[in-house]
């Protein structure tokens, strides 16, 4: 295996025999100068391919530690939920944990209204979710809120999904370009459709329409963030009206303002890369 580029200490852009690229997870694979013939494949501990090389920049702002432990989440869902899960998976994760623990430093706390419905619906990922929240304790040192659980069956949930090229899904993918266009109108920006913030977006979305198909609402007690939101964000917020009025227009659906308070969290990812 050819080692090409340096992402961090352990782990690196590499091409196998085949000569297909690939990012490999391995002690020490990143000290050497670049490009070197790794000749000890067993300090290999991990390969992934058919990855979206964008997610490089991650590795700048996602903790190795955190990497480690959406890996370790990751292999317990295969075997535990039976799961097929792409590569990309590992880093979705990754990025969600470390945005969560953030969240929790500052001790901000973001309830799941679905929590409910998915301990009844969705047993087996919410105990997969409690035992990933217990892992974190564990290798992290840091104890996530028990809100958490949701959040993370949610991405079970998604993960397990398998896409089918069908007129509704044509439809959601003509909804989530006009919406995109929307946003990139309202704030005079231009969203990188291989960013993964869009990656997480698009997410976000299939899990509204998702709710919209089962006539779920979602109530919480969230809406003092969402007035603060609106105050400290006026821009997005504006924007997200503009979604909101889409939705009426398109869809006859009335977005409440906890819908509107996860969408603006989405939408200021775009208008600021630091995020919330």
């Amino acid at each position: 295996m050819k080692v090409i580029k340096k992402i961090n200490n352990n782990v690196a852009v590499c091409l196998d025999s085949n000569n297909c690229e690939l990012i490999a997870f391995g002690k020490g694979i990143g000290f050497p100068k670049m490009p070197y013939d790794l000749q000890d494949l067993s300090l290999i501990d991990r390969t992934f391919y058919d990855l979206d090389f964008g997610i490089i920049s991650l590795f700048n702002e996602i903790p190795e530690p955190v990497m480690q432990v959406a890996v370790e989440i990751v292999d317990k869902a295969k075997v535990y939920l039976q799961m097929n899960l792409s590569d990309m998976f590992v880093f979705t994760l990754a990025d969600h944990l470390h945005f969560a623990i953030k969240r929790c430093q500052e001790g901000m706390i973001i309830e799941n209204p679905l929590m409910y419905d998915l301990q009844h619906l969705y047993d087996k990922e919410m105990e997969l979710a409690k035992w990933s929240i217990r892992l974190v304790y564990r290798r992290l040192f840091i104890r996530l809120p028990s809100e958490e659980e949701a959040n993370l069956a949610m991405h079970f949930i998604n993960a397990q999904s398998i896409a089918k090229k069908n007129d509704q899904e044509s439809d959601i993918t003509r909804i989530i370009e006009d919406l995109t266009s929307i946003i990139e109108k309202e704030l005079d920006l231009l969203i990188d459709r291989e960013d993964f913030n869009y990656a997480r977006f698009i997410m976000h979305l299939q899990h509204l329409f998702k709710r919209k198909d089962k006539k779920v609402v979602i109530q919480t007690s969230n809406l003092k963030m969402f007035s603060q939101m609106k105050k400290e964000f006026f821009e997005v917020y504006q924007c997200v009206l503009k979604i909101k009025e889409y939705f009426v227009k398109t869809l006859n659906w009335q977005l409440n303002d906890e819908e509107l308070l996860y969408l603006m969290l989405h939408v200021n990812r775009f208008y600021s890369r630091e995020g919330l």
